[in-house]
């Protein structure tokens, strides 16, 4: 008796284990909808923190600051509409101006530490400061048995820069 509830335990543990949200799915998703912005050819025009992939990529204090930031716009929306993108840049790509995403590396490291790293610098020259990656730290936690991206934190000069959703609240507050 006592083998066979062994037995079930593990049974369940295993089918829990089986069934564990995967923290990088979401940043992959996010990575790839930036980079397809950002292709050479037939670039796309998607959002990363469009209503879909708030609600389905991001936990709910992430999408609660975007929203309230978004009541701020960086520029003026458009006719009729209330909200707009609150960034004035490009938060995944790390400024207004980029190249193609290259050489794109997503790695888990753990305790919902998920590390994006590619180059979108190289079609500006061949210095050093130009073949450098730009690396996104994304927190990411579990949210209704789903993996979601709570913060994310750009690397600048080999530190963690602002937290995104720190800065979206600050925007919020102004």
């Amino acid at each position: 008796m006592k083998s066979a509830v062994t037995a079930i335990a593990v049974l369940f543990l295993a089918v829990g284990a089986c069934q564990a949200a995967d923290p990088t799915d979401p940043v992959r998703e996010v990575i790839k909808v930036a980079a397809g912005n950002w292709a050479a050819e037939n670039p796309t025009s998607e959002e990363v923190f469009g209503e879909s992939r708030l609600d389905r990529l991001f936990s709910a204090d992430f999408a609660k600051a975007y929203r309230e930031a978004s009541k701020h716009p960086a520029y003026d929306p458009p006719e009729g509409e209330t909200t707009g993108y609150p960034f004035d840049y490009d938060p995944i790509a790390g400024g207004q101006d980029g190249c193609p995403f290259e050489n794109i590396r997503i790695e888990n490291d753990g305790d919902g530490q998920v590390t994006a790293l590619f180059n979108n610098h190289k079609c500006f020259g061949d210095g050093a400061e130009y073949q450098a990656d730009t690396v996104l730290i994304f927190h990411v936690r579990e949210e209704g048995g789903r993996a979601l991206i709570d913060d994310i934190y750009p690397v600048v000069n080999g530190n963690s820069g602002q937290s995104i959703k720190d800065e979206l609240k600050a925007i919020a507050a102004q």
